[in-house]
């Protein structure tokens, strides 16, 4: 017989649609309304994800709100993609999806202060943002170094977001976006986020003690 807890974390559950929020013309965030009988169940970690499932297909995608929040997803749609391009387009508040409990290991430990450095490109900022919402606000003496990159500012997912999370740490959020098709007033934050720019960028961003 199969463990009841790990069989409880491979069902589904029909979660409903509390909100849709577009970022991009191709990305959107989706925000989950968890009842009282499955709370538990749907409490996350940072930089954990969620599986959905639309009849036959099942996709994972990655909770982007901060610890203690309703589970919100970000999603950014794939040419063809039979999930993505529904959920960016389709779903509306009030829908109901099958949906997981929160998986992954992708998570930091809130109970001690530090400073992180988060590197993300494009849709890879999902977690990265759940990951420093969640740390700036567990300890004072957090920091966050965050560097992101996108091609140009029109395709740069949870803009506002972000700069609600830097207004709220100003001291504690270094912000740098980094785009590679779009010219910048600064010469080093254009270009892609790769390790040559990494060279550039870090000694510049983070203070090494």
């Amino acid at each position: 017989m199969g463990h009841p807890q790990a069989a409880s974390r491979t069902a589904f559950h029909r979660l409903t649609v509390l909100r849709v929020d577009p970022l991009t013309e191709d990305s959107a965030a989706v925000t989950f309304s968890v009842p009282a009988a499955v709370a538990d169940t749907f409490r996350f970690a940072p930089g954990q994800s969620l599986t959905l499932r639309r009849g036959g297909e099942r996709r994972s995608y990655s909770i982007c709100a901060p610890q203690g929040h309703p589970p919100r997803i970000g999603v950014r749609e794939v040419p063809g993609g039979a999930v993505s391009s529904w959920l960016v387009h389709q779903v509306r508040p009030g829908d109901v999806i099958d949906v997981q409990a929160p998986s992954g290991t992708f998570t930091p430990d809130l109970s001690r202060p530090g400073h992180h450095v988060l590197i993300a490109a494009g849709s890879g900022i999902t977690p990265v943002l759940s990951i420093a919402g969640s740390v700036l606000a567990a300890h004072p003496g957090s920091a966050v170094t965050l560097l992101y990159g996108n091609r140009r500012s029109d395709s740069v997912m949870f803009t506002e977001e972000i700069a609600d999370l830097k207004d709220a740490y100003p001291a504690r959020l270094c912000l740098v976006h980094v785009l590679s098709r779009e010219p910048q007033e600064v010469e080093l934050f254009h270009g892609r986020l790769d390790p040559a720019k990494l060279q550039s960028l870090l000694p510049v961003t983070v203070a090494v003690d």
